[in-house]
This record gives structure tokens, C-alpha cells and sequence, in this order.
């Protein structure tokens, strides 16, 4: 019951809960559903927060926004999952398993979009998200997981080290 009462604080607009606590049922995991893109652009928007202009989830027309979901629910190797806590989307990723001619042929997941609601994290949701990468990359023979983080995200940064990922490489983008 308290769980449900902090979860109906975060829905009314608190951005932190009274001292984080782990869960002792850890929200589902599973593959998004078309029914889910208006909470994951909310997500986004939170994701997105504080960046430069470019860097800005624009909002895309409702139409556009199921034609790439379909487009991600048909794409192999493509998966948009959510975390979910009583029926509410608390948090979003994608993984693409790509396939690969280096180490041997074997392929490596690349992840992306990975954010939780920004009241509940610390409270385990996005390492439940990022175990169930690992294991959709280990069953698939993957050789590694890749992601690339806002070098301003130091907070996203400590958690990705506290779970095992290193800063290994230097990420380059262009926005066009």
C-alpha cells in the first residue's frame, strides 16, 4: 500500500519521493504497446530536459509517431520495452540487436532512450531494465551492449558504472 501511495504522489507532479526505497516487487518488464507512446514521449520529454535544442524530443503528429513505432515492432532484433508498476509506465528503453561481420560474426546490442520517471530513480527499475538487456543479448550471442549517455548526465553515468558498464570509447553524433 505504500508503494501505490508513493507511486500516486510521482503521478500528481512530486518529482522525488520521501526517501528512495528499493522495491519489494519489482515492476514487469515488457514489449511496449501502441496504447504506450503518449507515457513514453512524457518519459522522453524527461530524458530530454535540460539538453541543447537539437537534442529536444520534438513531439511528432500522433500518425507519425504509431508509423515508427510500427516500423520498431516489425524491425528485427528491435525491441521498445517499458517497466510497469499497476497498470502505469514508470520507464522506457530500446534495444536492436545488430548483426555483425567483426568478432567472428558475432552481433552486440546497442541501447537507447533509456529513462525512468524521474521521481522513482535510484529504486532499482532501471537496473531491472538494463538485467533484462543483458539477458536478451546473452540469449542472442551478443559479444557486448553498447549505449552512449549526455556527457552532462553524471547521475545516468554512476549508475551505468555501478552495474557493470565501462567508459570505454569516445561516442561522436550529428544531428541532422
Amino acid at each position: 500500500a505504500a508503494r501505490s501511495a508513493s507511486f500516486a504522489s510521482v503521478r500528481k507532479g512530486r518529482s522525488r519521493l520521501p526517501g528512495k526505497r528499493y522495491y519489494k516487487n519489482m515492476p514487469s518488464i515488457r514489449t511496449a504497446l501502441s496504447g504506450d507512446i503518449p507515457r513514453i514521449m512524457e518519459l522522453y520529454e524527461q530524458l530530454s530536459s535540460g539538453g541543447s535544442e537539437a537534442e529536444k524530443q520534438p513531439a511528432g503528429a500522433p500518425e507519425s509517431l504509431l508509423k515508427a513505432f510500427e516500423a520498431i515492432e516489425t524491425m528485427a532484433g528491435c525491441e521498445l520495452i517499458v517497466a510497469e508498476d499497476n497498470g502505469w509506465v514508470i520507464g522506457t528503453l530500446m534495444l536492436t540487436i545488430v548483426p555483425s561481420l567483426g568478432h567472428g560474426g558475432l552481433p552486440w546490442t546497442i541501447v537507447e532512450n533509456v529513462v525512468v520517471e524521474t521521481g522513482l530513480r535510484g529504486t532499482g527499475v532501471g537496473k531491472l531494465m538494463m538485467e533484462y538487456v543483458k539477458d536478451k543479448s546473452l540469449e542472442a550471442g551478443c559479444y557486448k551492449i553498447q549505449l552512449m549517455s549526455d556527457k552532462r548526465r553524471s547521475e545516468a553515468h554512476r549508475f551505468y558504472h555501478a552495474i557493470g558498464y565501462n567508459a570505454t570509447a569516445e561516442g561522436f553524433r550529428m544531428y541532422l
